[in-house]
């Protein structure tokens, strides 16, 4: 049987989730035009998740070198060798996963493995090694990294940017061949990176100002949630009726991907266990589904963690969000205040016909209950 997932990427066929497909084709149409792009979004946001399918979907067309930085250590970003060499093996291994070997790009990746014994191996001659693998491939070439803000507070992040968009440029202008299109997923916008650079260092131009917009809606719609409960009720036969539940779950959560399954995964298995619920006939009904919010309101997980470390690293995020809830006054949306940037890159709150509004009710009730918790 599937189960509702919050730990890692859901899998179609493993666990319930909504339909991509929509989603996806979005994505393609970006990468067929050749764009370079970053899915910025919040913290389990389903960024993974739609990477995973992304590859399977543009594969057939597209030789995809898929990477995460979160797998590279520390180590690996103390300084242009390390992470060159890194990269290369990273590089390789997923090229050689992806059977892209043919008789013209295996060359490349042998001179990419022989590069890392170099003393001055650095990223001008990676790259150069890494257009001629673009140059030799079957199929165009597209590189997608997940976490690539996991080293963001380290200079040689930038420079590996800046050579991206140097390739970008020149693929353009002079018609080199080079990626088809680099995919960056992270929390924190690439394009603003700088700022967790040490300030002696902040001084230089954007690594990433050919970035195109990325306008795909990563939230869950109510129509999407209901799909996802049909697919339950024809395992189950719960007699819910799933478009009031998918409106509840919407209500609460505004489509925030981990909030929606959190709530799902409670009710099938917290909530209809409760005496006074009795049993998963009746867990799917407006009691049971304010019995989850109540459970998720008072529970520890990953999400509300991290929500919480935020307040506490981001001193003016923390001033403005206890403004909002307790001042009682509209405060005006305004891309260049640095705590309101802070607060949407997070997740936390959203712009609400030009005001700045809690993301969602369960976010609202949590902050609620860690600001009192506090004063008191």
């Amino acid at each position: 049987m599937r189960r509702f997932n919050t730990t890692g990427p859901c899998i179609p066929g493993k666990h319930y989730m909504v339909d991509l497909t929509e989603r996806l084709s979005q994505i393609q149409e970006l990468v067929d035009e050749g764009a370079y792009f970053t899915i910025n979004y919040a913290r389990q946001y389903g960024k993974t998740t739609t990477i995973a399918e992304l590859v399977k979907r543009l594969s057939e067309k597209y030789l995809v070198i898929s990477l995460d930085f979160q797998r590279f250590s520390d180590a690996c970003f103390e300084n242009e060798k390390s992470f060159c060499n890194t990269f290369a093996s990273a590089f390789v291994r997923e090229a050689r996963l992806r059977q892209a070997e043919t008789a013209e790009a295996a060359p490349q990746t042998e001179r990419l493995t022989a590069a890392k014994q170099e003393a001055d191996f650095n990223l001008m001659h990676m790259f150069e090694i890494l257009k001629e693998f673009c140059e030799c491939s079957a199929k165009p070439v597209v590189l997608i990294i997940d976490e690539v803000d996991y080293a963001s507070n380290n200079r040689v992040l930038l420079d590996f940017l800046s050579q991206l968009r140097y390739g970008y440029l020149d693929r353009e202008v002079r018609e080199f061949v080079f990626f088809q299109s680099v995919i960056l997923a992270a929390v924190y916008d690439v394009r603003n990176v700088r700022r967790k650079i040490r300030p002696s260092e902040r001084n230089v131009n954007s690594p990433w100002n050919i970035a195109a917009d990325f306008d795909v809606d990563m939230g869950l719609s109510k129509e999407g949630i209901a799909g996802m409960l049909k697919e339950y009720e024809e395992d189950h036969a719960t007699g819910m009726d799933t478009q009031e539940m998918a409106a509840m779950l919407y209500d609460y959560t505004s489509g925030y991907p981990f909030l929606v399954s959190r709530l799902c995964k409670l009710i099938d298995e917290k909530v209809q266990e409760k005496e006074e619920i009795g049993g998963r006939l009746t867990a799917w009904t407006k009691k049971g589904f304010h019995e989850a919010v109540r459970l998720i309101l008072l529970e520890e997980n990953t999400l509300f963690g991290s929500m919480i470390g935020k307040l506490a690293d981001y001193s003016e995020l923390n001033a403005m969000l206890g403004s909002l809830l307790f001042a009682g006054e509209n405060t005006v949306y305004n891309p260049d205040n640095l705590a309101i940037s802070d607060a949407v890159m997070f997740g936390f709150v959203k712009n609400q016909q030009g005001n700045v509004a809690i993301s969602n009710r369960i976010f609202e009730a949590r902050l609620y209950n860690y600001y009192l918790s506090t004063a008191e």
